[in-house]
């Protein structure tokens, strides 16, 4: 089975949400409904032909505005519950589909797993579990035996995982569903242990952050997790303790408007470095210096937006590099301009310029980073120099080509260092 081929998905999304207290699915997650970060996740594995199930009118309005593509499910009985909303999707899922929860919020890991599904092999349905969940007591829990699961239910005593809310299905499903009709309450539990008792249902553990949020304590722990994966491993020293801070911020004041892309980001983050390039240019270097970092700290918004909103790209990285490196080059020369050229000064700006662009080249081989000589570093020097450099332009301007050559030519010769004392 290849994603995007052949591969559906049916997102349930007509619960009561009574203890949430609003339309839940609807409710802003790091500036995007909690639905939505499910559907984008959907959509980086190529799963494009998807279905929502639904009662609240306002969940198809917001949704087909955005996603036209999307298939909507009316459920005019959400009372009767998860399993009868399943079985609602019964025409369109009729191969197998991805059956996942509006008002969980996922990882990438767990969507990057079906992007070697059509590998494995199952006679059954799967359930995705986790050793981890956020307030266990209230989790569904699972045993398994094997590679089988046993019984799923949420006051398991003897449990070995947690129900993750995202599950493989084939239309077989259906079938049990259709077994429980006449019940009034369908609970999808009550599907899936039938399918537990005839041996097809089987389980994958997934390691990566899931949850399912019923209150608005569990939509802030959310928040607080999408935080902190906008960070990168990385990040330099400048990034971590003040960039990052201002850019989450704009990030996710920006999430909710379709033009807000990582490559539109990279490109205000270069237009930004080229009004950074003339102010120094036309001699107002205290203006570049400031509009310096707002290039350092808008640079990282285009990052941070691919992974929120899972838009991440072979291109949009080699845009964002490409840009950065003209950006750099330009400054260091808008620099040089408010200096009297001679021999040293020229010196000075080829030093720094060819450790702009071989510390850049240095990182994309070698894969070692020396975080004091990162971008972030850099302009947050330009930064500082150029806001102290009405007290002694020349000198201070001066200084600062030295010390970005300095610090860059240093970080290649560490990089080279660190590759060949790790053995590669």
């Amino acid at each position: 089975m290849v994603p995007g081929e052949s591969m559906k998905a049916v997102i349930l999304a007509a619960g009561k949400a009574t203890r949430f207290g609003g339309l839940k699915p609807l409710a802003p997650l790091f500036g995007m409904p909690i639905i939505e970060h499910t559907i984008r996740g959907l959509h980086k594995i190529d799963v494009k032909d998807v279905a929502i199930v639904y009662n609240d009118k306002r969940i198809r309005e917001y949704l087909e505005k955005k996603y036209p593509e999307i298939k909507f499910i009316h459920n005019p009985n959400p009372e009767r519950e998860n399993g009868y909303s399943a079985y609602l999707a019964k025409e369109f899922a009729n191969e197998p589909f991805i059956l996942v929860m509006a008002d969980h919020y996922y990882s990438s890991n767990f969507f990057s797993f079906f992007k070697n599904f059509e590998n494995m092999k199952f006679e059954g349905c799967v359930i995705f579990v986790s050793k981890e969940a956020i307030g266990p007591e209230e989790a569904t829990k699972v045993k398994v035996e094997s590679n089988k699961v046993v019984k799923i239910e949420k006051n398991l005593e003897n449990y070995d995982y947690f129900d993750t809310g995202m599950f493989y299905c084939t239309p077989e499903i259906f079938n049990y569903g259709e077994k429980l009709l006449s019940h009034q309450i369908i609970k999808l539990s009550d599907i899936m242990n039938f399918l537990a008792r005839d041996g097809k249902l089987h389980y994958q553990a997934i390691e990566g952050f899931w949850i399912d949020i019923d209150t608005k304590e569990e939509l802030k722990i959310a928040e607080k997790e999408i935080e902190k994966s906008m960070m990168k491993k990385g990040d330099g020293y400048i990034s971590k303790l003040i960039n990052r801070k201002i850019s989450i911020r704009i990030t996710k004041m920006l999430a909710p408007y379709n033009f807000a892309t990582p490559n539109f980001l990279t490109l205000i983050s270069f237009l930004f470095g080229l009004i950074s390039f003339l102010l120094f240019f036309l001699h107002h270097p205290v203006l570049g210096g400031i509009m310096t970092q707002l290039t350092s700290i808008v640079d990282g918004c285009d990052g941070e937006m691919a992974r929120l909103k899972k838009l991440q790209s072979k291109f949009g990285a080699s845009f964002d590099a490409i840009s950065d490196r003209y950006v750099d080059i330009l400054i260091v020369l808008g620099i040089l301009a408010n200096l009297p050229i001679n021999q040293l000064t020229l010196l000075s700006f080829f030093f720094a310029v060819t450790g702009v662009i071989l510390f850049s080249y240095a990182w994309h081989l070698t894969q070692v980073r020396i975080k004091f000589g990162g971008r972030d570093m850099r302009l947050f020097l330009i930064f500082l120099f150029a806001l102290l450099s009405p007290f002694a332009p020349n000198a201070l301007l001066l200084s600062l080509l030295i010390v970005i050559g300095g610090i860059t030519h240093v970080s290649v010769i560490l990089s080279l260092l660190k590759l060949k004392l790790r053995g590669e």
